[in-house]
């Protein structure tokens, strides 16, 4: 069964390829579509050309500090939430056995 190679499929490729990350053979395989379609291979270079031209973006040392910070507080609040809710159903479960064995023991002596 031959899998017919699309531009979609080539589209998919051209990240790991520009970054010289794709296996040798998604690397032949481009390389031969490219060849076959050129009005593609322009389109998909002048695509890199325009990303080559923007600048990195790039935080701050301060403004990784801000965002890491900012994401240990809410993990942090979310321990806390999930800690008070745990805390609350063992006092509901502890209370509910308590309740039916005062219960069982007043139907015990009774009986």
């Amino acid at each position: 069964m031959k899998t017919e190679i699309t531009r979609d499929v080539v589209s998919d490729l051209w990240p790991l390829y520009r970054a010289g990350e794709a296996s040798r053979d998604s690397k032949a395989l481009v390389d031969e579509f490219l060849a076959e379609d050129s009005d593609f291979a322009s389109t998909l270079h002048k695509s890199g050309d325009l990303q080559d031209a923007m600048p990195p973006f790039r935080l701050s040392p301060e403004a990784e500090r801000r965002l890491l910070d900012d994401a240990r507080g809410r993990a942090r609040n979310k321990l806390m939430v999930i800690g008070v809710g745990i805390g609350l159903a063992a006092i509901i479960i502890l209370t509910a056995l308590g309740g039916a064995l005062l219960l069982g023991l007043r139907s015990f002596g009774q009986g």
